[in-house]
């Protein structure tokens, strides 16, 4: 979406923002559990104002948030009862938390340094179609090679023309397949979540995926599509 739709949905509130979750979401706790975040630097795309900061910040050696608007980072420093110092301009640290106020598509491994794991909830399905690619793109170019990738999403039908869109399996193994491993380890089925109701759809499941950086050398790689299904981490 353009900017202006992130900044006015932040200044509206309310359901504007309803995608903001108050509480540490579980599949950031099971990443925890899987040893992947120990002595790693985590990227947070989109992160607004998160509570999976604080979160990765106890599990992690940095948590590294990017948001554009300036509101949803003053409101995590505030609520979350943390004094900010302003490194360089639009970049805030409080211990091992550093927000960027920042266009991710903007940013450089330079800037941003090594990310050993990106948290990805809701991320790329706030975006339409015509700019995930760009988006995938962006994230790809700032992690080391080797990095891992968790990607929350949600899959429904009938398909809705706003965020948060609606981007399964298949989509996922498009767009990362060709540089990264993919293995499915949530499909968890909701039909009594609040956008089901909402909206009268017909199915609606929240998927999670460990996405493991491999990047390719031939050919047959770059086309190539690998895919694995964990069942015994796959909640029916």
């Amino acid at each position: 979406m353009e900017p202006d739709f992130w900044f006015d949905s932040w200044r509206e509130g309310g359901t504007k923002t309803s995608f903001h979750v108050p509480a540490v979401h579980p599949h950031a706790r099971w990443l925890a559990e899987t040893g992947l975040l120990a002595d790693a630097r985590v990227l947070v795309p989109l992160c607004g104002k998160t509570v999976d900061l604080l979160f990765f910040a106890e599990h992690a050696r940095e948590v590294v948030g990017v948001e554009l608007v300036a509101a949803a980072v003053e409101q995590f420093f505030t609520e979350n009862g943390l004094t900010p110092v302003e490194e360089s301009p639009g970049v805030f640290r409080a211990g091992n938390v550093v927000l960027r106020n920042q266009d991710l598509f903007a940013l450089t491994t330079e800037e941003v340094g090594p990310v050993d794991v990106v948290f990805d909830r809701a991320s790329l399905i706030a975006f339409p179609p015509d700019m995930r690619t760009r988006y995938v793109e962006a994230v790809t170019r700032l992690v080391r090679p080797g990095a891992t990738w968790f990607l929350n999403t949600l899959e429904y039908a009938p398909v809705l023309p706003s965020p948060p869109f609606s981007v399964g399996l298949s989509e996922v193994a498009e767009r990362f397949g060709g540089a990264f491993d993919v293995e499915q380890v949530f499909a968890e089925p909701k039909p009594e979540h609040r956008m089901a109701q909402k909206f009268g759809l017909t199915s609606f499941q929240e998927n999670g995926f460990l996405l493991r950086h491999q990047p390719r050398h031939s050919d047959a790689d770059r086309t190539g599509v690998p895919l694995a299904t964990r069942a015994d981490c796959v909640s029916a």
